[in-house]
């Protein structure tokens, strides 16, 4: 079960664009102070992973919304029924758990070396184990555990992957060539 299923949107929503805030500051500060991108980038991932922990767990812990965790193995269950319903909580649940690991899987795509396969399919697999142990401590906290969350949250870092991918030639060689005259 998505936090914002348990929690309502006022109280995950805020604290996901302070963290897009957050990201973006710290991706401008390390080019402001020239820490260079890769700092930035590491500084921006502790800040996706500090935003969906607070998120997802804890403020699960925080309003003690502490029970007796179920597992919801029925793959797409909580998808047909975010399709089918005409409710806005449902929607919310559906989009917000692949919104909120989209920039978790850009900014890993952007610190991984190598091809556009290797970020995505790195960036991917990350975000998918990082999901399945946010379910599993969900689980343990008493909420439920849903196969739909681990699917929709790794399908927004393959999204996130995708976009930094494309962009990530680009951003791992800088602004342009090199010559011998620009270092």
């Amino acid at each position: 079960m998505s936090p914002l299923d348990v929690h309502g949107t006022e109280g995950a929503l805020p604290i996901a664009l302070v963290g897009a805030v957050l990201v973006a500051l710290a991706w401008g500060v390390g080019a402001i102070f020239g820490h260079g991108r890769r700092t930035a980038a590491w500084v921006a991932l502790l800040t996706c992973l500090a935003v969906i922990g607070w998120i997802t767990i804890g403020l699960t812990v925080v309003q003690g919304d502490l029970g007796t965790g179920t597992v919801n193995l029925h793959w797409g269950q909580e998808i047909r029924r975010a399709l089918d319903s005409g409710a806005s909580a449902p929607w919310t649940n559906l989009v917000g758990n692949i919104v909120l690991f989209v920039p978790f899987g850009a900014v890993v795509a952007l610190l991984v070396r190598g091809g556009a396969l290797r970020r995505i399919a790195t960036a991917t697999v990350l975000a998918a184990a990082l999901s399945v142990s946010i379910e599993a401590v969900q689980f343990l906290l008493g909420r439920v555990a849903d196969v739909d969350d681990v699917v929709l949250n790794t399908g927004g870092a393959l999204v996130g992957a995708l976009v930094a991918a494309a962009f990530a030639g680009p951003w791992s060689r800088g602004s342009g060539p090199r010559t011998a005259e620009t270092g």
